[in-house]
């Protein structure tokens, strides 16, 4: 069996986005998400690592990595920071075939709701708002 990329041109010169790219993306995407949901966290820092450190791994109490996309936290001078950590991201972006967009979307709404202990209804309008003026999403032919 063929491989839709087998002999197409359009993906041999492709990488995954970088550090940089992502960086970019969030601000975009984080610009956004509902402004209900932006009031309540003010301004916040977006920063992207590849992988969370040790510490962050036994905070959290996962086995893997892969398992944390992204942490809001506040930094030493009291603002949030959004941490994304990219190949996490990346990882779960290919397994979902999401546009890259939306999975940044999902996982800034899912921890700015965490950080500021959202009950579930709001959490749950939020995401409706945001499914409400998201355009389709486009596949490459």
């Amino acid at each position: 069996m063929n491989s839709p990329f087998h002999n197409d041109s359009r993906w041999s010169h492709m990488r995954a986005p970088s550090a940089k790219d992502l960086s970019h993306l969030a601000r975009k995407t984080w610009e956004q998400v509902p402004q209900t949901l932006r009031k309540m966290t003010g301004e916040i820092a977006i920063t992207v690592d590849e992988f969370p450190d040790d510490e962050t791994m036994d905070e959290i109490g996962s086995e893997t990595p892969f398992d944390i996309m992204g942490l809001l936290r506040e930094s030493d001078a009291g603002h949030p920071v959004l941490v994304l950590y990219r190949r996490a991201v990346l990882d779960y972006w290919v397994e979902q075939g999401d546009e890259l967009s939306a999975v940044l979307t999902q996982v800034m709404v899912h921890e700015a709701a965490h950080q500021l202990e959202l009950s579930e209804e709001l959490v749950a309008q939020l995401e409706a708002e945001i499914e409400a003026s998201t355009p389709q999403p486009r596949t490459v032919q």
